[in-house]
């Protein structure tokens, strides 16, 4: 009985003095720190920290503290390293562009080892996975920007806009889900999806979805308490994770099997180049999950931003009409041959990117050495393991370099002389050797969809009652209006696409019944094969 009692009180005698010390290197920890709220011993910013629209908490801290601040989210016993915000993109291109080899590493939540447990998602780990995804990814966006996959962007905007003519709009929330996919889904699979009813975009979509689901920092218990991961068997988070990993498998393992081997043999497909066995990294299928769920849902998401714009602020559409009238006339539709001869839409681009971006929070980096940053005048310590955030939201709305950011205002990017200014800098393709590798696609699939919608249409807000309150439609660009998740994307909102002109309507219902539309031709195999081949078959 006394040697019980004896070793209670020596268990009990480690865990304060282990509390104690952490306590002591929390404080000394702090003082080293930028500026910014503290949390509480073992406990950390837990209890600070919304469920919700991280994005704008952390774009508040920024705004409030300093354009680099710092919070502790140190969880219970993990002593997991502070977090680190950034909301100035020339502090951002310092630490994560300059000193790319210490702040490259990245930050897996515990949940999601079961999600990925084969590392499927490259851009989420580092290594020799993340280096092969980013080379052949490079190599297939040196096709888009010579302009391979401009005819199969081309071709689904306009079906989207035929089917905008059809209904006035009355689904185009919809249609731009339908629209994004079927393009990503098409390049990567050869896979076409003009209907939106088809199995395969079905799943692909419903997929995505639980994904986002799966990666938000609530998704699961662990990520906030991760020592409860140690209870065996068959737990809740386990289980979910376990079947999603099967069901996307599935789905894209068909995908792959139809391109390589089945209906898409032959075309120049991504899914041909990641699995071609001809190349020195062998058959890599299995990475383009992440170049498929990515493209598809950050592109909708700013497709559907750029309509609010619209709703929001109309001023500036009869200067981007005019320049299209001007440069594109009357009897034809926008091409991306067009694009150097239309600043002005580049500038709608550019802006649409900034004023509700689709990913505000930034994927965050984790730094792999102790290094010490120089701001302001004054010196702080970042940890090995910290947490970086170059926060989008906070950066793309630093009011010393935008003035009044909450306005959609394409004229700031351009000079006097109407022409883009020609140093143009944006956070919403990341930092270093984490920045997004398929900005290529991204901005030219918006900028074409964008385009086609302005030379088609007058589009505007719906005069019909909002079902839910029978009030006009309260159209606002706040928090209320976004999903606040892993990306920010709109609500669904009502929105008139009303053709400019019978002739307009014409053109495109012309332009559709003449194009090409067989993605043998759209997509000839020939010009991707050799980028791909070894030293040794050469």
């Amino acid at each position: 009985m006394i040697s019980s009692f004896a070793s209670i009180l020596a268990a009990g005698a480690v865990v304060l003095l282990s509390v104690l010390w952490m306590s002591r290197t929390y404080s000394s920890l702090q003082n080293r720190l930028p500026p910014g709220p503290r949390g509480l011993p073992l406990l950390g910013n837990l209890l600070q920290i919304p469920r919700k629209h991280l994005a704008t908490y952390f774009r508040r801290l920024c705004e409030q503290h300093c354009e680099y601040p710092a919070m502790d989210s140190t969880p219970l016993l993990t002593l997991q390293k502070p977090i680190i915000l950034i909301g100035n993109i020339e502090l951002a291109r310092a630490i994560l562009d300059k000193r790319s080899a210490k702040f490259s590493a990245r930050f897996a939540p515990p949940l999601y080892r079961y999600v990925d447990p084969a590392q499927v998602y490259w851009a989420f780990v580092s290594g020799k996975t993340n280096f092969i995804g980013r080379k052949l990814t490079a190599g297939v966006m040196n096709g888009v920007r010579a302009g391979e996959t401009d005819l199969v962007l081309q071709l689904e905007t306009l079906i989207y806009m035929t089917q905008l003519l059809e209904d006035r709009g009355a689904k185009w929330f919809h249609g731009v889900d339908r629209s994004t996919a079927s393009t990503v889904l098409t390049v990567v699979f050869g896979l076409h999806c003009p209907t939106g009813e088809e199995p395969e975009l079905k799943e692909v979509i419903s997929s995505l979805h639980e994904l986002l689901s799966l990666l938000v920092p609530s998704a699961s218990i662990i990520n906030a308490l991760p020592f409860l991961d140690m209870i065996p068997g068959p737990m809740p988070w386990r289980v979910r994770a376990t079947a999603f990993r099967k069901r996307e498998d599935a789905i894209y393992q068909k995908l792959v099997n139809e391109a390589v081997s089945g209906r898409a043999a032959g075309m120049n497909t991504w899914a041909a180049a990641f699995a071609s066995e001809d190349k020195p990294e062998g058959d890599q299928r299995q990475l383009l999950n992440i170049f498929s769920n990515a493209a598809i849902e950050t592109t909708a998401s700013s497709i559907k931003t750029f309509v609010l714009a619209c709703m929001l602020f109309p001023e500036w559409i009869p200067r981007a009409q005019a320049e299209l009238d001007a440069v594109v006339g009357f009897d034809r539709l926008p091409t991306l041959k067009d694009r150097p001869f239309l600043p002005f839409l580049d500038a709608v681009v550019r802006e649409t990117l900034r004023w509700r971006p689709a990913g505000r929070l930034g994927v965050p980096h984790q730094s792999t050495a102790d290094d010490v940053v120089r701001y302001k005048g004054e010196e702080y310590y970042i940890p090995k393991g910290s947490l970086v955030f170059a926060v989008t939201w906070a950066i793309e709305h630093d009011r010393s370099k935008f003035a009044n950011p909450d306005m959609f205002r394409p004229e700031r990017f351009l000079d006097e002389e109407g022409q883009l200014k020609s140093q143009y800098d944006t956070s919403a393709f990341g930092f270093g050797r984490r920045g997004c590798p398929g900005s290529p696609f991204a901005e030219r699939s918006m900028w074409i969809t964008i385009a086609m919608m302005l030379w088609t249409f007058n589009i505007r807000k719906s005069d019909k009652p909002d079902p839910k309150t029978g009030l006009p439609f309260n159209y606002t660009a706040d928090n209320s209006a976004f999903s606040g998740e892993l990306t920010t994307e709109p609500f669904e909102f009502p929105a008139v696409f009303e053709p400019r002109s019978m002739h307009h309507e014409q053109v495109v219902t012309q332009e559709w019944m003449g194009c090409e539309k067989d993605l043998n031709v759209l997509l000839p195999q020939h010009k991707i094969r050799s980028i791909y081949l070894s030293p040794l078959h050469n």
